[in-house]
């Protein structure tokens, strides 16, 4: 099922506009990022397409109705916007059961998704002494609980440690490869980097970039680092922008490895190492918001 955003407004009582005709879509079986500085807008967009605030203007549809329009949502979008709301008192498998009593979901489901999230052993322990990280596969435990055709996450990584973080992103492949709609926000770009096929980045609530990963990073001038003891001869090459880099090194841009190795090879220049380096989602990240202030 598709996610769709259309010239989405949000103004509160405050003057403040949250979000600015904002416009994206989500296509299913990918793994899709939603990124942006704090108070870019990223929230209250996820609200207005849970259907937790109204819209000024504009939509936001799964597979074109609103939230409120879902017969069942349950069983169409699962989301977990925060690791919270859990009785302190209660266990994660009891929390689960009154859930799908409610939902007349069979309570077979409940230690099916407790076993996907991992939380089978720690099933009837109370949710009080659970850990960050436990909450969190907990809150996505409730998120999976109506097998949802779509799931939207917000930081699902926070708290985790490197293991749960590892499991979480093969998590998100494997659902992304069911054909389930995927939709992740987070503060991790490291993590988002290796987890996504696509991004969408907002600034000030408003849409500054959509598609996919490989195309932001093609968007970037690629460097070159070109080690070895003679490259001095490379700096003198017409339209090459050329500058020092870390440990006697060259950092070259504007032309391929390959180009550069066969300059060097035409002048006789020993390399010891020629690699491209692309930009990474946090330096195009910065680049692509650090103009403008936030708002809320």
């Amino acid at each position: 099922m598709a996610i769709e955003v259309k010239n989405l407004t949000k103004s509160f009582g405050s003057g403040v506009t949250a979000v600015k005709d904002l416009s994206f879509s989500i296509a299913p079986g990918k793994v899709t990022g939603f990124l942006g500085p704090n108070g870019a807008g990223k929230t209250t967009t996820l609200r207005c397409l849970l259907g937790l605030v109204s819209p000024t203007s504009g939509s936001a549809t799964i597979d074109g109705q609103t939230y409120r329009e879902l017969k069942n949502p349950i069983s169409v979008i699962g989301a977990s916007l925060e690791a919270s709301g859990f009785h302190p008192a209660r266990s994660a498998r009891n929390h689960l059961r009154v859930m799908a009593a409610v939902a007349n979901i069979p309570e077979s489901r409940v230690d099916q998704v407790l076993h996907t999230v991992g939380l089978s052993e720690s099933a009837n322990r109370k949710v009080g002494g659970y850990s960050l990280g436990m909450r969190q596969r907990l809150a996505l435990a409730v998120a999976l609980l109506g097998d949802p055709k779509v799931l939207i996450l917000d930081e699902p990584a926070n708290g985790l440690d490197p293991e749960g973080i590892s499991w979480l992103r093969s998590f998100l492949r494997h659902q992304a490869g069911l054909g389930i709609t995927v939709l992740v926000s987070s503060h991790v770009l490291s993590e988002v980097q290796q987890t996504v096929d696509d991004v969408i980045i907002i600034r000030t609530g408003s849409l500054a970039y959509q598609g996919s990963l490989a195309s932001l990073s093609d968007g970037g001038s690629a460097e070159v680092v070109v080690r070895g003891p003679n490259i001095e001869r490379l700096t003198r090459v017409p339209g090459w922008n050329v500058r020092s880099g870390e440990g006697g090194s060259l950092i070259i841009t504007g032309v391929s490895a390959a180009e550069i190795g066969h300059q060097a090879f035409t002048e006789s220049v020993e390399l010891h190492e020629l690699r491209e380096k692309t930009p990474d989602l946090e330096s195009m990240f910065l680049e692509l918001t650090q103009s403008e202030g936030s708002t809320t």
